[in-house]
């Protein structure tokens, strides 16, 4: 009897430690943060990708008029988000300048100038030293740029007659990547 009993109580012993167990691990489970999927969740990647709608907006240009992305729907549109600080947004310059005035596909150069050291003062002069036959909106709030999730500078988007990104650049392109993924 005496033994009897010393087996039912360790089958009880082997069960509550068993339980314990299970409830110590499931209790370690629930206090590991979730692992984050970037495949689903694009508000973490850096800016907008091939295949989604390029967000419309209007900003101001240097000469004091408004500009729309949505004033070029049916067209394809080069978005060049850049900055007068900033070296391989000054080196691919010259390269958006021919590629827009031999092939007529409109450029947009988005001046990130909340970045500005003094602001619009600071495009208008880098525009009297370098001027450019496209116009340039001046993101005086950057709110192009957080729509757009711009991440560094330079940043090109090509967005399709029908308002999709079509290609995307993070740093310096040249006339003929711009030309490839236009064509």
């Amino acid at each position: 009897m005496r033994i009897h009993k010393l087996f039912i109580g360790l089958i009880m012993l082997a069960l509550i430690g068993g339980l314990a167990y299970k409830g110590y691990g499931e209790y370690q489970a629930s206090q590991q943060p979730e692992p984050m999927s970037i495949n689903g969740d694009t508000s973490v990647l850096g800016g907008l990708e091939i295949g989604q709608r390029a967000p419309d907006f209007t900003l101001g240009t240097v000469d004091g008029a408004t500009v729309s992305l949505s004033d070029y729907v049916g067209e394809q549109v080069v978005l060049n988000f850049w900055a007068t600080w900033c070296p391989p947004c000054r080196e691919e310059l010259p390269e958006l300048i021919t590629f827009g005035e031999e092939t007529g596909i409109p450029v947009l150069g988005i001046n990130v100038t909340k970045n500005e050291r003094r602001g619009q003062a600071d495009v208008e002069a880098f525009l009297k030293e370098v001027p450019v036959s496209f116009p340039v909106l001046l993101d005086e709030a950057g709110t192009v740029e957080k729509t757009y999730r711009v991440v560094a500078l330079p940043t090109t988007y090509v967005i399709g007659p029908d308002g999709v990104v079509t290609a995307k650049q993070v740093g310096p392109v040249d006339f003929d990547w711009l030309h490839d993924q236009t064509n």
